[in-house]
């Protein structure tokens, strides 16, 4: 039971299984986060050899994925010849605008990825000490202009040199948002604010005069983060991303019983895009969240170690 759900709750989500992410080259992508990083491969590039098109979308030509302490994030590359060019995500969304990698201050795997090849968005040379609590956040894009934040902290309440902190959603309805996954995880946010600004949210945003309003929700292994942009607004999604489009295309979380949560959702009308099927991660279902982000639910495989289940997970 994630530390986000009440003993009553009535879900089986155990946790955020991993974040999706559409990348241009493989290869490049995987050298360029695990050696900055640090993390490992947890399973080799190769050609997918389970179609996953009775779940609702299109099948990667190769894929990857990273193993964090305490979650994976899978790397995809998709036949994009006859796709236009994919743009890049704004700051203020609407979409899954990054994931956050945090690790001690000593650490400086913001300098790591820089040196890489990545480029900053936020303002300054270094990360931002935010609120003057010993954490400096900073975000930056990747070769493909994909936008992901470091969060550099001078006491780590985990061990190890780096921790898979939290996926982002940005939205122009945060109350919409906060009501779908409550319903998804049975659970109320852990934290919200209706009002957080100032030049520092200024500096590490890239935004002049920045107004945010936020909820988390602590779904035992990481966090999944929502935004909403007061100034400047975040728009109304204008299309239905596709999940080739460059860029973090799904988040799909881990459940301990897939048929109980199809039922009880259905029952609640949420609508899915396809019944439980079997992919290359386990019995998995998609469905889309009030603004069009892909998300899905997977049980893993009986005995399949790729699981969180065996990762640590968030006690503070």
């Amino acid at each position: 039971m994630s530390s986000g759900q009440s003993e009553l709750s009535t879900s089986s989500v155990i946790g955020i299984h991993h974040v999706g992410m559409s990348v241009s080259d493989l290869k490049a992508s995987v050298e360029f986060y695990s050696e900055a990083l640090g993390v490992d491969l947890h399973s080799t590039p190769e050609t997918m050899q389970i179609e996953d098109g009775s779940l609702g979308f299109s099948t990667p030509s190769s894929s990857a994925v990273l193993a964090f302490p305490n979650g994976y994030l899978k790397l995809s590359e998709y036949d994009r010849s006859d796709l236009p060019p994919s743009a890049v995500l704004p700051v203020k969304g609407p979409g899954i605008t990054h994931v956050c990698y945090q690790s001690p201050t000593s650490q400086d795997i913001y300098q790591r990825l820089m040196d890489g090849g990545a480029t900053s968005v936020s303002r300054g040379e270094q990360p931002v000490h935010l609120l003057g609590q010993g954490v400096y956040y900073a975000y930056a894009r990747d070769h493909d202009g994909i936008m992901y934040e470091t969060e550099h902290l001078d006491h780590t309440p985990f061990e190890g040199p780096i921790w898979f902190s939290h996926a982002a959603l940005v939205s122009p309805d945060l109350d919409r948002l906060v009501e779908f996954y409550s319903l998804l995880f049975d659970a109320k946010p852990n934290r919200r604010t209706d009002r957080a600004s100032g030049p520092r949210f200024d500096e590490v945003a890239g935004y002049d005069n920045v107004m945010i309003r936020a909820a988390w929700f602590d779904i035992g292994n990481m966090i999944l983060e929502m935004w909403q942009f007061v100034n400047p607004v975040t728009p109304e999604p204008q299309r239905t991303a596709a999940i080739e489009d460059l860029g973090y295309n799904k988040v799909a979380f881990e459940v301990s019983d897939l048929q109980k949560e199809y039922e009880r959702l259905t029952g609640l009308g949420v609508a899915f895009l396809s019944s439980p099927a079997m992919s290359v991660d386990g019995w998995e279902v998609c469905l889309r969240d009030p603004d069009g982000n892909l998300i899905s639910l997977i049980q893993p495989k009986t005995q399949d170690d790729f699981s969180v289940s065996h990762l640590k997970q968030k006690t503070w």
